[in-house]
C-alpha cells in the first residue's frame, strides 16, 4: 500500500522542519509549505489524507485552508495547529468539520499519535466508501479462504502487489483461479473503485482481439455502423486482464 500522503501548512520554520521531518520518519510522504496561498493551489494538484495547518498565516488562514479542503476532498482529515487558542476558534474549526485543534505548544510524540487517529479514521472511510460502492454496483468483496501455506503466501504477496502500480503477470494452468487471483488483486489495490475487465484472447482471431483491445471508429470497415469502444479504454485507471 501507498503511504499516507500529508500536507503540512506551518510559518514558523523550525516547527514546520520538526514536523516534517518527525512525520518522514513514520513513513509517511510529506510535502511542506509556509504558504497558505501554496496551499491551496498544493490541494487543487494533490491527493491528501490529512492536512496539519497552523491557524494564523499571511493572506490565507488556516479556517480558509480548512474550508477549502473539505470542499476540493471531504473525506481528508485537517488538524489545526495554533498559538493563540480560543474557545471561539476551536468551535469554528470544528464546526467547519476539524479532526483536531491543537494549541502550541505541543509534544512531538502527542502529533505522530493525533496523526495515527485521524489516519485511521481516513482509512476506515475508504473502507467504507469501498463498500458502499460494491453494495450499489451489485458486485461482491473478492475473498479467498485457505488454509494452504503455499497459497497462503501467495495472497500475502499479492496484496503488497496490490498497493503498487506496476503490470502483473499471472500464470497457471486452466482452472486454477488465475482470473480470481487477478480480482483479487483489483480490490485490494487503489483501482478497486474503477473497472476490472477481463478477456480470453484465446477465443479471438488477431483482427477480432485488435478490435476488441482497441476497439473502432463508426465507418472505420464495412458493417461499422457505429463507435465501439476498446476494453483499453474501459478499464482505463482500472485493471485490465
Amino acid at each position: 500500500m501507498e503511504p499516507y500522503k500529508i500536507l503540512i501548512v506551518e510559518d514558523e520554520r523550525v516547527t514546520l522542519r520538526n514536523l516534517e521531518y518527525v512525520l518522514k520518519q513514520e513513513g509517511y510522504e510529506v510535502v511542506a509549505t509556509t504558504s497558505g496561498t501554496n496551499a491551496l493551489k498544493l490541494l487543487q494538484e494533490n491527493n491528501f489524507d490529512l492536512v496539519l495547518t497552523d491557524l494564523k498565516l499571511e493572506k490565507v488562514d488556516g479556517i480558509e485552508i480548512l474550508e477549502k479542503c473539505k470542499s476540493i476532498s471531504p473525506d481528508t482529515e485537517v488538524i489545526i495547529i495554533t498559538a493563540y487558542a480560543t474557545i471561539s476558534s476551536a468551535i469554528e474549526s470544528m464546526k467547519k468539520g476539524a479532526f483536531y485543534y491543537l494549541p502550541k505548544p505541543f509534544k512531538l510524540d502527542e502529533v505522530k499519535k493525533l496523526v495515527k487517529e485521524a489516519l485511521e479514521k481516513v482509512k476506515l472511510k475508504k473502507e467504507v466508501s469501498k463498500l458502499k460502492k460494491l453494495i450499489e454496483t451489485g458486485e461482491k468483496p473478492v475473498i479467498i479462504l485457505t488454509q494452504n501455506p503455499k497459497m497462503q503466501k501467495i495472497l500475502e504477496t499479492a496484496k503488497k502487489i496490490a498497493g503498487t502500480d506496476c503490470n502483473v503477470i499471472i500464470t497457471g494452468e486452466s482452472g486454477t483461479g488465475k482470473e480470481l487471483l487477478a480480482r483479487y488483486i483489483h480490490y485490494h489495490s487503489l483501482r478497486s473503485d474503477k473497472p476490472f475487465v477481463a478477456i480470453n484472447c484465446g477465443v479471438f482471431s488477431e483482427e477480432l482481439l485488435a478490435n476488441e483491445l482497441f476497439g473502432h471508429e463508426r465507418g472505420a470497415f464495412t458493417g461499422a455502423d457505429t463507435v465501439k469502444k476498446g476494453l483499453i479504454e474501459i478499464a482505463n485507471k482500472g485493471t485490465l486482464f
